[in-house]
């Protein structure tokens, strides 16, 4: 039973959330505008596994964590990579796309990292992270942490992409 007196805007983020879950990410951030009635029922399950393991590790990091990017299309993943070539001043190359991301499989999310702290904290917690599965790219300069749930082809907690 979702009512309005049942529920609230983020303070750190804007979106809706339940009372009592202030700060926990939510399935329409993971969504990134898509819709989940939309999607295959593999992408509707990696996203739950997805925001369950995320949630897990935010409660115990404790503060509240901004969702950059989640699922995505084929077209936004494609527009991600010419926005980042136009950043960097340099030719877009469809052929550097990575088209076996995680995030075109709802199994990859980024999270804001301006200052770098959460890339530090997830570094001083490596067990954590091993602990709830979740396996992330080694730090850019993004300013945002790519956690995502399945390993790596080199199988190593933090790797390049």
């Amino acid at each position: 039973d979702v009512r309005p007196d049942k529920t609230k805007k983020c303070r750190s983020c804007g979106y809706t959330t339940f009372l009592g879950s202030e700060n926990m990410l939510v399935m329409n951030e993971l969504l990134s505008g898509n819709t989940l009635e939309d999607q295959p029922q593999e992408i509707q399950d990696n996203l739950a596994i997805l925001l369950e393991k995320m949630n897990e590790f935010r409660v115990i990091y404790d503060k509240a964590m901004t969702v950059t990017s989640g699922l995505r299309t084929l077209e936004h993943h494609i527009q991600v990579y010419k926005d980042l070539a136009a950043q960097h001043k340099v030719p877009f190359d469809i052929s550097k796309v990575p088209m076996g991301s995680k995030h075109l499989k709802g199994q990859a999310v980024d999270i804001s990292d301006p200052d770098g702290s959460l890339y530090q904290y997830c570094q001083d917690n490596i067990r954590l992270l091993e602990t709830i599965g979740l396996w992330l790219e080694v730090a850019d300069d993004q300013h945002r942490v790519h956690f995502q749930i399945i390993p790596p082809a080199s199988g190593h907690r933090f790797f390049n992409p």
